[in-house]
């Protein structure tokens, strides 16, 4: 094997490490899209087993076989939140300085905050954060930035967004580097309210708990707003999908369009007939992480891991107190705050 991780053909040389849902229902059917660009050369766990996903049947080796991470240019991550430090550590021993690293959210536990000073051996780190490359993002964004909807009001996410993964979404479309202060309360029918002020000035509503199939997003501003289920009213756009052959082949609002290729498109199949556009998030989170391997072959990392580590930290204090403020002692990008965060996950556990 070649020291810098590329095979002879051109290809990246990425290893798999975990088997679980993630793995078999996302990252293999989307490395099959890629394959033109990455090659799989090896899948671990545990144990040893046979695989089935993506329409192959792929050999699992156990981890404890993995000797060395020569010839392995990319590592991507995806076991259970549990294991994540020992599998890091035991990865680290191999020699992980030439290796690059993509690792599943929420990357650690919010107990296990001070593995996070473990990541500095790896070549280079990343999260394949699908919520932030969903292909209907960009369309959005386009209308905001088009002025149709005048001033921004908020972000709405019903049923539509998932803890730290809701909050990469909101970050994303509306452009922030960060979340300022939110709070979380119950309100009707055993729902609970996210509210974020985020570091631009722009605010979002996460509603939760998730539900695709009756979920929807919605972007209001002062002239109009934007949904992807049918408004009554007469300024609302509609934010939908093109379906043909049973596939995904655009996304539009308004006169903003983002055309699916068809390794995007191929990603796409079996959601139902007339299903709108969080209804189909799944098949949209696939894209998402074919979009994030994109991004790494043309030498990105993905999401960035310090938004992927706040989204957790924020996450956390929303599900224990109900309230985040950023501080230099809460925010995980501030020196003082990683420090007590570290020292807080020791008494931890």
């Amino acid at each position: 094997m070649s020291t810098t991780g590329t095979s002879t053909n051109g290809k990246r040389r990425i290893a798999v490490v975990g088997v679980g849902k993630r793995v078999r229902e996302a990252v293999l059917p989307a490395l099959c899209a890629i394959e033109e660009s990455f090659e799989v050369v090896g899948l671990y766990a545990r144990t040893a087993r046979t695989l089935e996903a993506a329409g192959r049947e792929w050999p699992v080796v156990p981890l404890s076989d993995l000797h060395d991470l020569q010839g392995v240019d990319l590592l991507y991550v995806a076991v259970g939140k549990d294991a994540v430090p020992s599998v890091l550590q035991q990865l680290l021993s191999l020699g992980a300085s030439d290796t690059d690293l993509l690792i599943d959210t929420p990357v650690v536990r919010f107990r296990h905050f001070r593995h996070i000073a473990c990541l500095s051996g790896f070549r280079r780190v990343g999260v394949p954060e699908d919520c932030a490359f969903l292909p209907w993002i960009k369309p959005v964004q386009d209308c905001l930035a088009s002025g149709v909807l005048g001033e921004l009001d908020e972000l709405v996410l019903w049923k539509s967004g998932y803890a730290y993964h809701g909050l990469a979404t909101a970050k994303t479309i509306l452009g922030a580097g960060g979340i300022r202060r939110a709070r979380r309360k119950p309100v009707e029918n055993g729902l609970f309210e996210r509210s974020l002020h985020l570091d631009n000035g722009a605010q979002a509503t996460i509603v939760e708990p998730r539900d695709y199939g009756s979920g929807w997003v919605q972007v209001i501003g002062s002239k109009g707003s934007l949904c992807d289920q049918a408004r009554e009213t007469p300024s609302a756009l509609h934010l939908e999908v093109a379906v043909q052959g049973g596939l995904c082949r655009s996304v539009r609002v308004g006169d903003h369009v983002a055309e699916l290729d068809e390794a995007e498109a191929s990603l796409t199949a079996e959601d139902p007939e007339g299903a709108s556009l969080i209804a189909r998030q799944e098949a949209m989170k696939r894209v998402g992480l074919l979009r994030v391997l994109r991004d790494v072959r043309d030498g990105g990392m993905g999401y960035p891991l310090e938004a992927a580590v706040e989204d957790t930290v924020v996450d956390y204090w929303l599900e224990r107190l109900g309230r985040y403020r950023a501080t230099p002692l809460t925010d995980p990008g501030a020196p003082l705050a990683r420090g007590l965060l570290s020292v807080l996950s020791r008494l931890g556990g």
